[in-house]
Protein backbone atom coordinates (compact mmCIF):
# COMPACT_ATOMS: atom_id res chain seq x y z
CA UNK A 1 0.00 0.00 0.00
CA UNK A 2 2.75 2.42 0.68
CA UNK A 3 4.49 1.78 -2.66
CA UNK A 4 2.28 1.97 -5.18
CA UNK A 5 -1.40 3.46 -5.01
CA UNK A 6 -4.47 1.73 -5.95
CA UNK A 7 -4.81 0.13 -9.53
CA UNK A 8 -8.11 2.12 -9.03
CA UNK A 9 -6.64 5.09 -10.38
CA UNK A 10 -4.00 5.25 -13.26
CA UNK A 11 -1.15 7.39 -12.84
CA UNK A 12 -2.16 10.32 -15.35
CA UNK A 13 -5.48 10.46 -13.41
CA UNK A 14 -3.50 10.46 -9.99
CA UNK A 15 -1.17 13.23 -10.96
CA UNK A 16 -3.96 15.61 -12.36
CA UNK A 17 -5.35 15.51 -9.30
CA UNK A 18 -2.14 16.33 -7.39
CA UNK A 19 -1.31 19.21 -9.95
CA UNK A 20 -5.27 20.60 -9.08
CA UNK A 21 -4.56 20.50 -5.70
CA UNK A 22 -0.90 22.50 -5.81
CA UNK A 23 -2.52 24.85 -8.84
CA UNK A 24 -5.30 25.60 -6.35
CA UNK A 25 -2.63 26.43 -3.60
CA UNK A 26 -0.26 28.30 -5.21
CA UNK A 27 -2.32 31.32 -4.83
CA UNK A 28 -0.68 32.28 -1.03
CA UNK A 29 1.88 29.80 -1.23
CA UNK A 30 4.51 32.20 -0.67
CA UNK A 31 3.13 34.53 1.71
CA UNK A 32 2.04 31.55 4.25
CA UNK A 33 5.78 30.23 4.21
CA UNK A 34 7.52 33.71 4.66
CA UNK A 35 5.30 33.90 7.74
CA UNK A 36 6.11 30.62 9.13
CA UNK A 37 9.33 30.12 10.97
CA UNK A 38 9.45 26.44 11.04
CA UNK A 39 8.98 26.36 7.67
CA UNK A 40 12.18 28.94 7.17
CA UNK A 41 14.13 27.34 9.53
CA UNK A 42 13.73 23.73 8.08
CA UNK A 43 14.67 24.96 4.70
CA UNK A 44 17.39 26.32 5.81
CA UNK A 45 19.14 22.59 7.60
CA UNK A 46 17.77 21.11 4.06
CA UNK A 47 19.95 23.39 2.41
CA UNK A 48 22.87 23.20 4.77
CA UNK A 49 22.89 19.31 4.21
CA UNK A 50 22.58 19.58 0.31
CA UNK A 51 25.40 22.09 0.64
CA UNK A 52 27.69 19.60 1.94
CA UNK A 53 28.00 17.59 -0.81
CA UNK A 54 29.98 18.99 -4.57
CA UNK A 55 27.49 19.00 -7.71
CA UNK A 56 27.74 21.06 -10.56
CA UNK A 57 24.28 19.89 -12.14
CA UNK A 58 21.32 19.62 -9.83
CA UNK A 59 17.21 19.16 -10.21
CA UNK A 60 15.17 20.04 -7.57
CA UNK A 61 11.91 17.57 -7.43
CA UNK A 62 8.77 19.53 -6.42
CA UNK A 63 10.20 22.55 -7.00
CA UNK A 64 7.05 24.42 -5.82
CA UNK A 65 7.43 28.47 -6.24
CA UNK A 66 11.08 28.13 -6.70
CA UNK A 67 12.40 29.32 -3.03
CA UNK A 68 15.49 26.86 -3.58
CA UNK A 69 16.45 26.82 -7.03
CA UNK A 70 16.17 30.36 -6.70
CA UNK A 71 18.58 30.35 -3.29
CA UNK A 72 20.89 28.03 -5.02
CA UNK A 73 20.95 29.38 -8.60
CA UNK A 74 21.89 32.87 -6.70
CA UNK A 75 24.64 31.36 -4.30
CA UNK A 76 26.28 28.99 -6.96
CA UNK A 77 25.96 31.22 -10.71
CA UNK A 78 28.63 28.87 -12.07
CA UNK A 79 26.76 25.74 -11.50
CA UNK A 80 23.18 24.64 -13.07
CA UNK A 81 20.05 24.22 -11.70
CA UNK A 82 16.38 22.77 -12.87
CA UNK A 83 13.41 22.51 -11.71
CA UNK A 84 10.49 20.02 -12.04
CA UNK A 85 6.68 20.42 -10.57
CA UNK A 86 3.69 18.71 -11.37
CA UNK A 87 1.54 22.06 -10.96
CA UNK A 88 1.82 24.39 -14.11
CA UNK A 89 1.18 27.38 -11.42
CA UNK A 90 3.75 26.45 -9.27
CA UNK A 91 6.61 26.56 -12.41
CA UNK A 92 5.33 29.72 -13.16
CA UNK A 93 5.73 31.40 -10.28
CA UNK A 94 9.35 29.81 -10.11
CA UNK A 95 10.20 31.18 -13.41
CA UNK A 96 9.01 34.83 -12.27
CA UNK A 97 11.20 34.30 -9.36
CA UNK A 98 14.28 33.30 -11.40
CA UNK A 99 13.41 36.08 -13.82
CA UNK A 100 13.61 38.85 -10.78
CA UNK A 101 17.07 37.82 -10.22
CA UNK A 102 18.12 37.61 -13.93
CA UNK A 103 19.37 34.19 -13.31
CA UNK A 104 20.59 32.29 -16.44
CA UNK A 105 21.50 29.00 -14.24
CA UNK A 106 18.17 27.62 -13.57
CA UNK A 107 15.84 25.73 -16.05
CA UNK A 108 12.09 24.57 -15.62
CA UNK A 109 9.75 21.49 -16.72
CA UNK A 110 6.36 20.65 -15.72
CA UNK A 111 5.82 17.13 -15.38
CA UNK A 112 6.28 13.89 -12.61
CA UNK A 113 9.19 12.00 -11.83
CA UNK A 114 8.32 9.83 -14.32
CA UNK A 115 8.60 12.31 -16.53
CA UNK A 116 12.14 13.44 -16.40
CA UNK A 117 13.89 11.80 -19.32
CA UNK A 118 11.33 13.60 -21.69
CA UNK A 119 11.34 17.09 -20.24
CA UNK A 120 15.21 16.93 -19.78
CA UNK A 121 16.28 14.19 -22.19
CA UNK A 122 19.82 13.26 -22.00
CA UNK A 123 20.58 15.11 -19.05
CA UNK A 124 22.50 13.15 -16.11
CA UNK A 125 22.19 15.00 -12.62
CA UNK A 126 24.89 14.36 -9.80
CA UNK A 127 22.83 16.21 -7.17
CA UNK A 128 19.14 15.39 -7.07
CA UNK A 129 17.39 16.89 -3.52
CA UNK A 130 13.66 16.41 -2.82
CA UNK A 131 12.47 18.28 -0.08
CA UNK A 132 8.98 18.41 2.18
CA UNK A 133 6.39 15.96 0.23
CA UNK A 134 7.31 15.52 -3.06
CA UNK A 135 8.25 12.13 -2.59
CA UNK A 136 4.91 11.34 -0.83
CA UNK A 137 2.48 12.24 -3.58
CA UNK A 138 4.31 9.96 -6.46
CA UNK A 139 2.59 6.81 -7.64
CA UNK A 140 4.82 4.02 -6.89
CA UNK A 141 7.65 4.74 -4.88
CA UNK A 142 10.04 1.94 -6.14
CA UNK A 143 9.33 3.26 -9.73
CA UNK A 144 10.33 6.99 -8.59
CA UNK A 145 13.62 5.79 -6.88
CA UNK A 146 14.07 3.60 -10.70
CA UNK A 147 13.59 6.83 -12.67
CA UNK A 148 15.91 8.68 -10.59
CA UNK A 149 18.45 5.96 -10.57
CA UNK A 150 18.05 6.00 -14.66
CA UNK A 151 18.98 10.14 -14.67
CA UNK A 152 22.04 9.92 -12.45
CA UNK A 153 25.45 11.05 -12.70
CA UNK A 154 27.96 8.15 -11.37
CA UNK A 155 28.35 8.42 -7.80
CA UNK A 156 25.53 11.54 -7.79
CA UNK A 157 23.96 12.86 -3.85
CA UNK A 158 20.30 12.53 -3.36
CA UNK A 159 19.04 14.76 -0.67
CA UNK A 160 15.37 13.43 0.19
CA UNK A 161 13.10 14.25 2.26
CA UNK A 162 9.79 13.14 3.43
CA UNK A 163 6.77 13.31 5.89
CA UNK A 164 6.75 10.77 7.66
CA UNK A 165 4.58 7.54 8.33
CA UNK A 166 4.97 7.40 12.09
CA UNK A 167 4.69 10.69 14.03
CA UNK A 168 4.15 9.84 17.73
CA UNK A 169 4.29 12.85 19.50
CA UNK A 170 0.95 14.07 16.97
CA UNK A 171 -0.77 10.69 17.71
CA UNK A 172 -1.65 11.86 21.93
CA UNK A 173 -2.50 15.88 20.88
CA UNK A 174 -5.31 14.13 18.54
CA UNK A 175 -6.27 11.97 21.12
CA UNK A 176 -6.54 14.37 23.76
CA UNK A 177 -8.87 16.32 21.58
CA UNK A 178 -11.14 13.04 20.91
CA UNK A 179 -10.09 12.85 17.17
CA UNK A 180 -8.91 9.12 17.42
CA UNK A 181 -8.86 9.01 13.29
CA UNK A 182 -6.74 12.23 12.89
CA UNK A 183 -4.60 10.43 15.41
CA UNK A 184 -3.68 7.14 13.75
CA UNK A 185 -4.07 8.37 9.78
CA UNK A 186 -0.90 8.47 9.43
CA UNK A 187 -0.08 4.73 10.67
CA UNK A 188 -3.17 3.25 8.92
CA UNK A 189 -2.61 4.85 5.33
CA UNK A 190 -5.38 7.39 5.16
CA UNK A 191 -4.07 10.45 5.00
CA UNK A 192 -4.55 12.76 2.61
CA UNK A 193 -2.74 15.84 2.90
CA UNK A 194 -2.87 18.86 6.27
CA UNK A 195 -6.06 19.84 5.18
CA UNK A 196 -9.46 18.29 6.15
CA UNK A 197 -11.24 19.94 3.80
CA UNK A 198 -8.87 19.45 0.47
CA UNK A 199 -7.64 16.50 0.43
CA UNK A 200 -4.54 15.19 -1.89
CA UNK A 201 -3.39 12.39 -3.38
CA UNK A 202 -0.53 10.82 -1.04
CA UNK A 203 0.51 8.83 1.79
CA UNK A 204 3.37 8.76 4.85
CA UNK A 205 6.21 7.63 4.35
CA UNK A 206 8.60 5.32 6.60
CA UNK A 207 12.08 4.70 6.52
CA UNK A 208 11.22 1.22 5.55
CA UNK A 209 9.35 2.13 2.78
CA UNK A 210 12.56 4.55 1.70
CA UNK A 211 14.93 1.94 2.21
CA UNK A 212 12.79 -0.98 0.27
CA UNK A 213 12.38 1.88 -2.93
CA UNK A 214 16.06 3.26 -2.96
CA UNK A 215 17.93 0.61 -0.96
CA UNK A 216 18.66 -1.36 -3.83
CA UNK A 217 20.00 1.29 -6.41
CA UNK A 218 21.53 3.86 -3.86
CA UNK A 219 23.33 3.46 -0.55
CA UNK A 220 22.60 5.46 2.55
CA UNK A 221 24.90 7.71 4.10
CA UNK A 222 23.10 9.87 6.59
CA UNK A 223 19.53 10.38 7.75
CA UNK A 224 18.34 12.44 10.12
CA UNK A 225 14.79 13.51 11.93
CA UNK A 226 13.19 17.07 12.54
CA UNK A 227 10.11 18.20 13.84
CA UNK A 228 10.16 15.27 16.94
CA UNK A 229 9.64 17.03 20.10
CA UNK A 230 10.12 20.78 18.16
CA UNK A 231 7.11 22.03 16.43
CA UNK A 232 5.98 20.57 12.97
CA UNK A 233 5.54 23.86 10.61
CA UNK A 234 1.39 23.73 11.20
CA UNK A 235 1.89 24.61 14.67
CA UNK A 236 4.71 27.33 14.88
CA UNK A 237 2.12 29.51 16.55
CA UNK A 238 3.10 27.42 19.64
CA UNK A 239 6.91 29.11 19.11
CA UNK A 240 5.67 31.77 20.64
CA UNK A 241 4.07 30.24 24.29
CA UNK A 242 7.29 27.73 23.94
CA UNK A 243 9.98 31.18 23.70
CA UNK A 244 13.41 30.03 24.65
CA UNK A 245 12.01 26.37 25.79
CA UNK A 246 11.32 25.71 21.90
CA UNK A 247 15.27 25.85 20.91
CA UNK A 248 15.64 22.95 24.00
CA UNK A 249 13.05 21.20 22.35
CA UNK A 250 15.20 21.83 19.20
CA UNK A 251 18.33 20.31 20.54
CA UNK A 252 16.08 17.59 22.01
CA UNK A 253 15.63 16.50 18.34
CA UNK A 254 19.24 16.49 17.50
CA UNK A 255 20.07 14.20 20.72
CA UNK A 256 17.53 11.70 19.96
CA UNK A 257 18.63 11.34 16.65
CA UNK A 258 21.34 9.17 17.67
CA UNK A 259 18.38 6.78 18.94
CA UNK A 260 16.67 4.25 17.33
CA UNK A 261 13.67 6.90 17.71
CA UNK A 262 15.31 9.58 14.98
CA UNK A 263 12.20 9.26 12.43
CA UNK A 264 9.90 9.33 14.75
CA UNK A 265 8.64 13.33 13.98
CA UNK A 266 7.29 15.47 11.26
CA UNK A 267 9.92 15.04 9.06
CA UNK A 268 12.99 12.30 7.76
CA UNK A 269 16.03 13.40 5.76
CA UNK A 270 17.97 11.11 3.99
CA UNK A 271 21.23 11.30 1.90
CA UNK A 272 21.75 8.75 -0.85
CA UNK A 273 24.61 8.09 -3.03
CA UNK A 274 23.91 6.29 -6.54
CA UNK A 275 26.00 3.24 -7.01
Amino acid sequence: MYGKMSKNQDAASYYREVADYYNQDADDFEQRYQENPVLKRLRTEFRTVTEQYLFKNALEVGSGPGFDVTWFGSRYPDRSFHALDISPEMIALSKKNVQRFKLKNVHHAVGSVEDIPVVYPGRRFDMIYIYFGALNTVYDLKKAAHCLKQISAPQATLVLTVVNRYYLTEIPLWLAKGKFRKAFERVLGTWHGYSDIVKIPSRCLSARDIKKAFGTEFDRLERQGFCIFYPAWYRAHLLQRLKKKAEILWKADLAINRTPFWNMGEYSLYVFRSR
